[in-house]
């Protein structure tokens, strides 16, 4: 394992896994190369009860994201690096590949398990520097996202993610982006400060009728050292305006703190749709995470509603334990239940339930990375 110290964000920092190092050969200054296959497979029992109907089924990702992934990583002298990094998403459960979008618009994402394996996940080809940050190009996690995933003990996976993050109104852009330049800044110098600034493009022609359509951008600041993290984001997406489409504006704040038994984390997410009238949505989160031996305790509580007619609204609350067999595979299981307010009805794990009635499930799977 050899952590990258050039690399803005800290969660994004190390390179996992093996390596194979190799040096040049002709004339000059040596340089040094690693290359990574890594993974992560992970396949659980669901369980999902409504009051409509109750589903059971085997599903990929209930704890972590299954994944096939490759990383590369030059040292180009003077404090300069390359990388690159190719991340694609599987359904184990089934073999199938999992879908993207090229140009960060619905009505261009293939039905997932059709269109094979893609690096859906993450694409990126980087020049890195210790002095001056991180260029990354390609597609990527927007800014956004990742306080809605690292306030999540369930880091945004199974029955008991963040139902900001599950419910969520912003579109194709809530998780990750194509076609993206991002910049982050370099933390190891700036005492526990980070930043990034992302700019996306939806690359239709210049007499579309919204040339616009999947551009945006999105930036996040923040601070975290030692026992503390916190961070702030927002940005837009650019669409055609309807009565059911139009731009996505989004912000939200995240944090956590290291107390002595455990990790709390915390949320506040605002989206809002500028459809002919616009939807606003608003959640937050409180997480907490306790490490007991080999077992890890999880526990959060999540809101998200809009004010549609009525104010729909979910409250979700799950609570989830982690049994780690060694530093790779761990066993694990998680409950959650969902009140539904007013119009809403958000079933649990593919469950289907009344508007206003609740809905119960659970996970139990296990997962190996390398």
């Amino acid at each position: 394992m050899r952590k990258l110290g050039f690399i803005a964000l800290a969660a994004m920092a190390c390179a996992t896994g093996a390596f194979a190092q190799v040096a040049s050969t002709g004339q000059g200054p040596v340089s040094s190369s690693t290359a990574t296959l890594f993974g992560v497979v992970d396949a659980a029992y669901s369980y999902g009860d409504g009051s409509n109907n109750h589903v059971q089924k085997l599903v990929s990702g209930a704890n972590t994201s299954s994944r096939l992934g490759f990383r590369a990583f030059e040292d180009l002298g003077g404090g300069l690096a390359a990388g690159a990094w190719l991340e694609a998403g599987v359904n184990n459960d089934d073999g199938t590949g999992t879908a993207s979008s090229t140009n960060n618009q619905a009505t261009t994402a293939a039905p997932a398990g059709t269109q094979g394996l893609t690096f859906n996940r993450r694409s990126t080809v980087s020049l890195i520097s210790a002095d001056w940050g991180e260029l990354r190009l390609g597609r990527d996690y927007t800014a956004t996202f990742r306080n809605r995933d690292q306030t999540d003990p369930f880091t945004t996976n199974g029955v008991g993610a963040n139902q900001a993050n599950a419910g969520s109104i912003v579109g194709v852009t809530s998780t990750r982006a194509s076609n993206m330049v991002g910049y982050f800044l370099p933390a190891a110098r700036l005492g526990g400060f980070f930043g990034e600034l992302q700019y996306y493009m939806g690359e239709n022609a210049s007499n579309a009728v919204n040339p616009v359509d999947g551009s945006g951008w999105q930036g996040r600041l923040g601070y975290n050292n030692g026992p503390f993290g916190i961070a702030l984001a927002g940005g837009w997406t650019s669409y055609q305006q309807t009565a059911t489409t139009g731009d996505f504006d989004m912000w939200n704040i995240g944090g956590h703190f290291e107390f002595g038994f455990g990790r709390v984390t915390a949320g506040y997410f605002e989206d809002k749709l500028k459809q002919f009238q616009t939807l606003k949505a608003t959640g937050y989160i409180v997480g907490v995470i306790v490490p007991w031996g080999v077992t890890d305790l999880k526990a959060s509580y999540s809101s998200y509603g809009t004010d549609a007619a009525g104010d729909p609204k979910s409250d979700k609350i799950a609570v989830g334990v982690v049994y780690n067999l060694s530093k790779r595979t761990a066993a694990y299981a998680t409950y959650a239940h969902v009140d539904n307010r007013g119009p809403a009805a958000v079933g649990l794990n593919g469950s289907s339930t009344a508007p206003g009635s609740n809905s119960d499930g659970f996970d139990i799977g296990l997962k190996h990375s390398f």
